[in-house]
Order: C-alpha cells, then structure tokens, then sequence
C-alpha cells in the first residue's frame, strides 16, 4: 500500500494545474482500444470473424506522416483477440498508449504479426498451403488523426495477395480418384512495404505450389503473390493415372492476379479419349471468365516399393517420387563423384587412385555394372550416425558393388535427383 500513495504523490503535479482542477484520468490511462475487421471475403476468418490466438502487428506514427524510423511512435507491437474483433497487447510491452499531450496520431497494422525490417518490409512466403491463415497477409491504415480522446482504433483490414481456387469435377460424372493440383513455376517468395503497400518479389523463388485439396477432393486452395504476367505459369492436375496441365497464358480475359482477388477456376475433366478440361474462370471481386480444353499430358508413376525400411524405393523410383522427405531407397554403390556434377562419376577405387577418390559422396544404381554417370543417383554423406565413415569408397573400397538402403530426404542433388544427406543405412548385401 505505501508503494500505492507514493505513486500518487509523484503524480499529484501532474493532475492538478492548480487548486481546485479535476483529475484528468485519461492521462493515466491512454492504452490504445483495437477493433478490427476484414474488408471483402474473409477467407482466414471464421463466420466473419478473427479466430482466438491471432495476432495483428501495429505501428502508431505521426498524423500524416508516413511509415518511417522518424515518424514511428510504437513499433511493430503485437495485439492478439480471443475471437471477435477486440484486440490486445499480448504482453505489457507491447501495450501502445496515445501521446499524452493529445497530439493526433495514425495507426498502420498488418496480420500475422510476425519480424519486419529496418525499411519495413514483412516477409511474404506462400510455398507451404496446409495453413492458409499464416499466408493471409491482410494490411490496415485507414486508422488516422487519433488522439487520447478516440475512444477506439478501428482498423480496416485487406487483402494484400491473391486467392486461387479450383473447382474440379469429371465430364462423365464420375468420381475422382486422389486429385492433386500443383500451380507450377510460381513466384512463392518477396517483400511486402509496410510503408507503401508496395510488393517485391524474390526474383529466384519460382517454385510449385502445392494448392490446399478440400476434404471430399473436390476443390483446391491457394493464396499467391500478386502476378502482372501470367507467361510460364500452369495447373497440373492429377486424377487417378493420369496428369493434365492447363497454361495460365492461355487465358483470355484474365492477364495478371491483382491483390485482394480470388480467382475461380472451374475445371472439367474429360476422363474420355482423348482427355481434355473446359475451365470457366472468375474473378474474387467478380470479374470475367475463360474456357480451355486440355489433353491428357502424362501417366502418374505408381511407385514399386512403399519408401519404408522394409519396402524401400527403387532407384526408379526415387527418380520419379521427389520430392519425398524420410524415406528408404536401396541401390548398388557403383562409384562416386570426383566434382559436384554427375558427369564427373568415377569407378575407379584402386590403390593408386586412392587420393582421387572423395568420401563425401557415393553413387547409387539400379545394377551393380552401371557405369553412365548421368544414370546413376547421387547421395550426400554426412559425418553423423557412421553413415560415410562405413559407406565412402575411398577407406572401405570392398563397398563397390554392394546393395544398400538409406535413408532421407529424396529432392535434388549434383543437379539431378539425389538425396542431400543420408540419415541412416543398412547393408542388404552382406557387409565386407
């Protein structure tokens, strides 16, 4: 209690301007009051609404000032809500309060909270769709010329990327059979302005993207970067044993993604010979459609083993499946790799070779008499778990022409399909 009154004796200067005034309580208690909505189609809320546990960032600036080291008066503070549009400061140092001189300020906030830099730009990365809501980047700076007096700071959320949906259906009705859509060499990287709303992309992050399947197989889901040029761009759609690909340049009316858009593609598979889709086409803030007829483009590779410890992939196999993380491969050790490229496969593990032969790497192949580089499979060995103190040619030579299985991740490697870094191993062929 004594900590109490000597807190109000240090402030007693401040309330009183002289004998006889009021207490003025807003200038003990000047936290900021954040509501917030999401403009247009709210596809990362619930029922029209934010879901518990999300968190917004907010920068109080300058009245009509914009977003810079000399304008910030609170920087980057996270509120989060328990549902609903009220938010709060998620801890006491993130609690933003008005200038206590009443001085007007503006609010600029973005969702998810996450790290921004020193020229306020926010990460974008949208290669990984399992969690739509974490990829949702929504911006907000219609809140302006506030002060202690405001009894709420509304902010106004929009989209600031793009949405994509595929509707999928058959001509003849018939059901589909493990649909997959894979939106191929997409931008899936850049840098969003805090300051300008302005968007960069990473001009070497062109990557597939995996779209997000509904539960009944029907429709697929992304969220991408804002694209003007549409070149180079395609669907690839899976059902059952086939493959279909549909170029986005091929479209008509639609030339470009813009920010705050959906776009819905709905695509009719001709199961028939020969196989072709109709896609009709429109966009997230109504706009016009397209329709394409595709043929079928490729077969489905149906592996032979299961990628487990006791029904490895074949070296077929592993060529085909990637990318593919945790998984068994077995093959032959026919050599090793004198560069960092599959042209520069060796056989040679004689004595006098010896100080040629690198021990970070091995060479796989479906037979034990392989000798093309550009057929064999490459994997990385690391100094963990004995992996290239019991497998690299260049100590156990006796290696050469022994059937293995590893295990890790099967992606690219030496340029082709390899695997980056084996995690374990085991002999089939009986060990030297």
């Amino acid at each position: 209690m004594k900590t109490h009154y000597l807190f109000l004796i240090l402030m007693l200067p401040f309330l009183f301007s002289c004998e006889g005034d009021k207490i003025d309580f807003s200038i003990i208690n000047r936290s900021i009051n954040v509501n917030a909505r999401i403009e247009g189609i709210k596809t990362r809320a619930s029922n029209d609404t934010w879901d518990a546990g999300d968190a917004i960032g907010i920068y109080m600036i300058s009245a009509g000032q914009p977003l810079s080291a000399e304008s910030v008066l609170a920087k980057n503070a996270k509120y989060t809500t328990e549902g609903g549009g009220a938010f709060n400061p998620a801890t006491v140092a993130h609690d933003v309060k008005f200038p206590i001189d009443g001085t007007p300020v503006d609010f600029v906030a973005y969702y998810p909270h996450g790290t921004v830099n020193a020229a306020f730009e926010y990460p974008i990365n949208v290669s990984d769709q399992s969690n739509q809501a974490a990829v949702d980047l929504l911006y907000s700076n219609d809140a302006v010329g506030l002060n202690k007096e405001s009894p709420f700071v509304n902010l106004s959320f929009s989209h600031q990327l793009s949405k994509i949906i595929v509707n999928l259906k058959t001509i003849d009705e018939s059901a589909l059979i493990d649909p997959s859509v894979t939106i191929k060499n997409s931008y899936t990287r850049g840098v969003f302005s805090l300051s300008d709303q302005t968007q960069k992309v990473t001009t070497n992050s062109r990557a597939d993207i995996q779209m997000k399947m509904s539960s009944d197989g029907v429709r697929a889901e992304a969220i991408v970067i804002p694209t003007e040029n549409l070149a180079d761009i395609t669907f690839e759609i899976k059902n059952g044993l086939y493959g279909y690909v549909y170029n986005l340049s091929s479209a008509e009316n639609i030339t470009q993604f813009e920010p705050g858009y959906r776009y819905t593609f709905t695509i009719t598979l001709d199961t028939r010979e020969p196989l072709s889709a109709t896609a009709a086409i429109s966009p997230w803030l109504e706009g016009p459609g397209e329709e394409a007829e595709i043929e079928k483009a490729f077969e489905i590779y149906i592996p032979v083993g299961a990628g487990t410890q006791e029904d490895p992939y074949t070296m077929e196999d592993a060529q085909n499946i990637l990318p593919e993380n945790n998984v068994w491969v077995k093959g032959y050790i026919v050599g090793y790799y004198g560069g960092t490229a599959l042209g520069s496969f060796s056989n040679d593990v004689s004595e006098e070779n010896n100080e040629n032969i690198k021990d970070t790497a091995l060479a796989l192949a479906a037979s034990p008499d392989e000798t093309t580089g550009a057929n064999t499979f490459p994997i990385q060995l690391p100094t963990t778990n004995n992996v290239r103190e019991n497998l690299n040619l260049k100590t156990n030579p006796l290696n050469l022409g022994k059937e293995v299985k590893v295990r890790g991740n099967v992606g690219t490697y030496y340029g082709a399909a390899g695997m980056p870094s084996v995690a374990g191993f085991e002999f089939i062929s009986p060990t030297p």
